[in-house]
């Protein structure tokens, strides 16, 4: 899918891998946690903050895969 979309270009690949990467770590950081610990953690103590960001982490990845797997 990668070829179709992009090409065979090892040197683009790399940069959005790098680019997700930075985007994960400034997500992880705005959120006060990363993806499993709100999930499983906030979540199971009722947290509001853990519950908005499962909801924004679901959201995040649903509009993603549209975007990725649109014909």
């Amino acid at each position: 899918m990668w070829k179709a979309q992009f090409g065979a270009s090892i040197g683009l690949r790399l940069a959005a891998a790098f680019a997700g990467g930075l985007l994960m770590a400034f997500g992880a950081r705005l959120a006060g946690g990363c993806t499993s610990g709100h999930g499983i953690s906030g979540t199971m103590q009722l947290a509001v903050g853990s519950w908005i960001a499962v909801i924004c982490f679901f959201a995040g990845g649903i509009a993603t895969a549209l975007l990725m797997y649109r014909s």
